[in-house]
């Protein structure tokens, strides 16, 4: 039972609204099947390093302000670069509104993922009830928990047949959405760079 909790904990953390599901999403809307799972192999390769470092006890990691600094200002700015081509895109009704190739797709969720230094820490702390349990399988669980949503994201959002109109608009609330993040981030950056001068 308490592993079933962990799988479905991970499952809504997935959906909750955040750049990564946002990137699946919009992806899915926009260029179909392949583009949305292309982006989930790249989000879910992020997630695999940081349930590895957790793994391993590396979870410490996250929490070093040093760390979060350097994250939180280059993932920042990422955002920001990604939150401004998005809202100067024009959506093209053939289902393609951008043209990265796939490749650029999975590194694109790759980085998004691996940019967001508060994803180590909610592992970390997610995980660390079960640490008398097994932890390798507890690890396997709430990944086959986030898998779950973020394929689930895919499926449903490449299904969904949109007009260039509000494609549009789900453009710019993604923008604004990344946007929002990467403040949060250059914040964090922020606070560490305030805790290393005092």
């Amino acid at each position: 039972m308490e592993y079933l909790t962990l799988a479905f904990v991970g499952f809504v953390a997935a959906l909750t609204p955040g750049p990564d599901i946002f990137y699946v999403i919009r992806n899915g809307l926009c260029k179909g099947k392949k583009a949305a799972f292309l982006a989930v192999a790249g989000i879910l390769s992020g997630n695999i390093v940081y349930l590895t470092l957790v793994g391993l006890g590396l979870g410490v990691i996250g929490h070093n302000i040093y760390f979060q600094l350097i994250v939180g200002l280059l993932g920042g700015l990422y955002l920001l670069k990604i939150s401004y081509l998005i809202f100067n895109e024009k959506v093209m009704i053939n289902k393609s509104c951008d043209n990265l190739k796939n490749f650029q797709i999975y590194k694109e969720a790759l980085f998004l993922n691996l940019s967001n230094p508060k994803a180590m820490i909610f592992f970390a702390v997610i995980v660390t009830p079960f640490m008398s349990k097994n932890i390798m399988l507890s690890l396997l669980v709430l990944f086959s928990g986030i898998s779950t949503a973020f394929i689930l994201a895919a499926l449903i959002s490449s299904k969904i047949e949109l007009e260039k109109k509000i494609m549009n608009i789900i453009n710019k609330i993604s923008s604004i959405v990344f946007f929002i993040f990467a403040i949060k981030l250059f914040l964090i950056s922020y606070e560490s760079l305030m805790k290393i001068i005092n």
